[in-house]
Formats: C-alpha cells, sequence, structure tokens
C-alpha cells in the first residue's frame, strides 16, 4: 500500500526545532540523519477509515522496524520517539494536511551500548486458544 512519507533531516537548524518540539530530547541534534516518519491519509479513497486508521500506522511501523533493524547491521544506532508536538512538527517540515507525523527517529553512531531493557513475560504476551 505504501501510505506512508519520510523525511530525512540533515539540516542543524531544523534539527534544533525537532529537539525543542520532542520535549528536548538533545540525542536528537547529535544524530547525522533524524528521520521523521508520516502516514499518508490518502489511503482512506480505497480502504476506508480502517486503512487510515490502522493499515497506514503499521505500514509505517514495519517500515521503521526495518529501517531501525538496517541501521543496527550497520554498526549504527536509533531510536524511536514518538513523544512530540505533532502541530509544530507540522510546521518545521511543512508537512501536507494528508501526512501525519507519527515518528521521529535520529540515526547515527550510538555513544553507548545500553542493555535490552527487560520485556514483559510470554506468559502475559501470549494467549494460547
Amino acid at each position: 500500500m505504501q501510505s506512508r512519507k519520510f523525511f530525512f533531516v540533515k539540516d542543524k537548524d531544523t534539527k534544533e526545532k525537532l529537539v525543542k518540539f520532542a520535549l528536548c530530547q538533545t540525542f536528537v541534534l547529535e544524530a547525522p540523519l533524524v528521520v521523521v516518519a508520516c502516514t499518508d491519509s490518502r489511503i482512506k479513497r480505497r480502504y476506508g477509515a480502517r486503512g487510515e486508521n490502522l493499515y497506514t500506522i503499521c505500514n509505517v511501523a514495519v517500515a521503521l522496524q526495518n529501517l531501525m533493524l538496517q541501521a543496527i547491521e550497520l554498526g549504527l544506532g536509533a531510536c524511536w520517539i514518538g513523544a512530540f508536538d505533532e502541530k509544530k512538527v507540522r510546521e518545521i517540515l511543512k508537512v501536507p494536511d494528508y501526512l501525519i507525523p507519527i515518528a521521529i527517529v535520529p540515526v547515527g553512531f550510538p555513544a553507548e551500548s545500553p542493555e535490552t531493557p527487560p520485556r514483559v513475560n510470554k506468559i502475559e504476551a501470549i494467549e494460547y486458544r
């Protein structure tokens, strides 16, 4: 369906503005590349509300997961940021109305290699029927 659009941000001034509206997460500025991922609501023409409210988010999520896995394979780091002021990000990047920013992903060279955070127990996550 390809109901997604990515803005690749390398400009320092633009990244500074993004930091301001991403809860001052300053590591965004340190990344050589910042990806702003958007859903594309024009899919509703074909798939209705479910396409707009679900398929687009799934499309972006899957694409970003692949991007992040590839970054790790290349020795880079990436971090999904969902906490940001959507309206301000729209203004900064001049995002058209039919696109909705849902994630900011800085990609760069990690300063550290933190341990994997604890995961939910599989008994809580999986139910057999």
